[in-house]
């Protein structure tokens, strides 16, 4: 679109329009782009909670009794109990804002000021 030769007040809009939209769902990047700190913390959470739940497994007595394939089905459930208690902390404590992201929100006023691009 900055490469139109003309660029109109309805396209600037749409430009804004779906800045915002963008911005409005940037949260859904968070868990894969968490700040240092979070991710030094949650590391040996994550170690820990998986740590304890093999230690619950060896303590239980009908542990050993699973089939193969039950046992693995248990492992794969462990699993996603343990991502969903730490997805919450590297939510909270993320950062999406990402620089590419943030200049093109300077985008239609640097059109509107200096022209297209």
């Amino acid at each position: 679109m900055v490469q139109c030769q003309y660029i109109t007040e309805a396209m600037i809009e749409y430009m804004e329009k779906s800045l915002q939209q963008i911005d409005c769902h940037s949260d859904v990047f968070s868990p894969f782009h968490a700040i240092k700190s979070p991710k030094e913390i949650s590391d040996p959470m994550k170690k820990q909670l998986a740590l304890d739940t093999e230690q619950n497994q060896d303590s239980d007595p009908a542990w050993k009794d699973h089939s193969p394939a039950a046992k693995h089905c248990r492992i794969d459930e462990d699993k996603m109990q343990i991502e969903s208690k730490i997805a919450p902390h590297l939510v909270d404590e993320s950062d999406s804002n990402f620089v590419k992201m943030y200049l093109l929100n300077h985008l239609p006023d640097h059109i509107c000021q200096h022209g297209n691009l």
